[in-house]
């Protein structure tokens, strides 16, 4: 009971969803107990990955889309199309690897077309804010 609890209080700390174009998406406030400085940790890590991540920083660019597909323990709320958003542009980036292909594909291709759609958006605004030129066309989802 006590988990389910802490699952419905954890929809008070999140802060609006990640909306095209913006690069700065959703923190949570860390909850007191045992594991806060842990997610404390998570907190400013994702944060500088973010600033990274928008001057074209290949690794942090899969930090934040690993984030944000998972949460990183806590720190960041989920947002699966802003996930596959950054997927795309690392896709974009002229760095990707094999393993950032992967990773397009499985956090992708589960997503509905609408949710595909708003994560096209996004790294098309993406790419133009971070490498000042068009998205490739890539439909590797």
């Amino acid at each position: 009971m006590l988990k389910f609890l802490l699952t419905l209080s954890l929809g008070v700390f999140f802060v609006a969803p990640l909306q095209a174009g913006e690069l700065t998406p959703a923190t949570k406030s860390c909850l007191p107990g045992e594991k806060q400085g842990h997610c404390e940790r998570w907190v400013k890590d994702f944060k500088t990955a973010m600033e990274l991540a928008g001057k074209g920083d290949h690794g942090a660019q899969v930090t934040v889309a690993f984030c944000l597909s998972t949460g990183c323990h806590g720190a960041v709320a989920i947002d699966k199309v802003a996930s596959c958003g950054w997927h795309l542009v690392i896709a974009n980036s002229g760095a990707a690897t094999v393993l950032d292909g992967s990773n397009l594909k499985n956090t992708c291709r589960p997503m509905t077309p609408a949710e595909k759609d708003q994560a096209r958006v996004l790294s098309r605004d993406l790419v133009q804010k971070i490498y000042k030129r068009a998205m490739v066309t890539t439909d590797q989802m």
